[in-house]
């Protein structure tokens, strides 16, 4: 399965969908456990104190702490570090949800670990977070790629839940900050969710998945002679294979579909070639319609395609901080910010708008903004960047 998930990393498409996959801990560091009974059923807690980060083996740091918990639920535990300072400017604790795919607490992508970043800036400024494994990766367990929103909004809830009872590590107050499709899960969870004080979005969708997947599969053929006719076939193909997959109906018409519209593309890409190998055509469209069709069929992704972000949002009485990219390719200004403006102000809470002029999805200084750039980026963020997020939370 991960190889059919990856196979679309490198082709391209769907990248909000499955950024990158993360590589498991090896590391084994000396364990402090102990248990916690409470009435949301977290138990088995082990926390592990050091005073070095085994994972980046970067020292520690004496304005703050790592302190690396598992929090058992059900049949379900979730790994994760709380970053503490040293000296707290506010009493909320602020919990990091990484972008789409099975990503690790740090949110390593490209091996810019974003998350631990920003957690070790806020830490700075005496502001105390925590971030997490996705399921089934590092110190989570879980089956991610059968995992659903409804089950990554289970567990937030549930690791809120235990920070409330905790006696070690106290917290009543929640900001919650999401990634990309992170930024999906933090407005559906903060709706009516009184522990939730603040949101912060980051390159974080306005518009159902399925609207962001289609522009995606646009933007493939940028810098292409393939007809626009021919494009707005393949994306019309896309469209109606996830929705009937989503309906349960149709699904054999809409393959058919899909693999001839692919086969077409396929013929005009070899149009410039002496010798068009027909049955080597045919093959690869059978097989890309073969895997975009189990692609659609995940729940991973097939729970967050029509889901509708800006109603959540419009629900939202939180002030809400939104950063945007202006070279951002996958999570386009154009796409998301109006229709998210026009939910806040329909809700009528607090929002302030960033945008950084020169930042891809990840937020880096980039050139291009281009998916082929960010391995030969710096692995920092653009200046500003942080100062505005620790900024706000400590000023709104």
């Amino acid at each position: 399965m991960k190889r059919i998930l990856k196979s679309f990393v490198t082709m391209g498409f769907l990248v909000i969908a499955f950024t990158c996959f993360a590589n498991n801990h090896n590391v084994q560091p000396e364990l402090k456990e102990g248990t916690v009974n409470s009435s949301n059923g977290i138990t088995n807690i082990t926390t592990v104190e050091t005073q070095q980060n085994a994972r980046d083996g970067v020292s520690f740091n004496k304005d703050m702490e790592d302190i690396d918990l598992i929090i058992k639920t059900g049949d379900t535990q979730i790994g994760g570090t709380l970053t503490v300072p040293a000296k707290p400017e506010i009493s909320a604790l602020v919990i990091l949800l990484s972008g789409s795919g099975d990503q690790d607490r740090d949110e390593t992508l490209e091996g810019f670990k974003i998350m631990k970043i920003i957690a070790e800036h806020l830490a700075s400024q005496g502001i105390a977070s925590f971030r997490y494994d996705d399921r089934g990766v590092g110190e989570s367990t879980g089956d991610f790629v059968n995992s659903t929103i409804e089950d990554h909004s289970k567990d937030l809830e549930n690791i809120m839940d235990y920070f409330k009872t905790n006696k070690e590590h106290p917290f009543d107050d929640f900001i919650l900050f999401g990634h990309s499709q992170g930024g999906i899960l933090a407005g559906k969870v903060a709706v009516g969710n009184e522990s939730v004080k603040k949101v912060i979005l980051m390159a974080a969708p306005a518009v159902p998945l399925v609207e962001v997947v289609l522009y995606q599969v646009r933007q493939e053929y940028n810098n292409t002679d393939i007809p626009k006719l021919l494009i707005e076939a393949d994306v019309s193909a896309h469209n109606k294979l996830m929705r009937a997959i989503e309906d349960d109906e149709n699904i054999d018409d809409a393959y058919r579909l899909f693999r001839k519209t692919t086969e077409s593309v396929l013929y005009a890409f070899s149009s410039s070639e002496v010798v068009v190998d027909s049955l080597k055509i045919q093959q690869g469209a059978i097989a890309k319609a073969n895997e975009f069709k189990m692609i659609y069929g995940l729940p991973s992704l097939t729970s967050f395609l029509y889901h509708d972000p800006s109603k959540d949002l419009e629900q939202l009485k939180v002030p809400v901080l939104s950063l945007f990219g202006g070279l951002d390719f996958q999570v386009p200004i154009f796409q998301n910010k109006d229709r998210m403006e026009n939910a806040l102000l329909k809700s009528g809470t607090d929002y302030h708008f960033v945008t950084f002029e020169d930042a891809n999805h990840f937020f880096q200084k980039a050139v291009t903004g281009q998916r082929d750039e960010y391995g030969t980026l710096e692995k920092k963020f653009v200046t500003g960047f942080l100062n505005e997020i620790s900024n706000w939370i400590i000023g709104s």
